[in-house]
């Protein structure tokens, strides 16, 4: 297992799923991800959460709220983009 409890085979499924449908992915998902690829949260406001990594790598993701449960897909599709880099 790799860091945050994911193994490089659940990484790469959750990064397919995250490819084929963007609106049903869940923040825990995405957290989850953002650990095992280095991240740490760095500055929290309100629902805006920034996460950094140590290539100097800043991410905001909104975490969902008012009864959504599942992330943006425009901050998937950005989550998905700086992980490609």
């Amino acid at each position: 297992m790799v860091g945050g409890g994911y193994d490089v085979t659940r990484r790469d499924k959750l990064r397919e799923k995250m490819r084929q449908a963007p609106g049903d992915i869940r923040f825990s998902e995405v957290e989850s991800l953002l650990r095992a690829e280095g991240f740490v949260l760095f500055n929290q406001r309100g629902s805006h959460q920034t996460w950094h990594r140590k290539d100097a790598t800043l991410l905001t993701i909104v975490r969902p709220h008012g009864g959504r449960k599942t992330c943006h897909p425009d901050d998937i599709r950005k989550l998905l983009r700086v992980l490609e880099r």
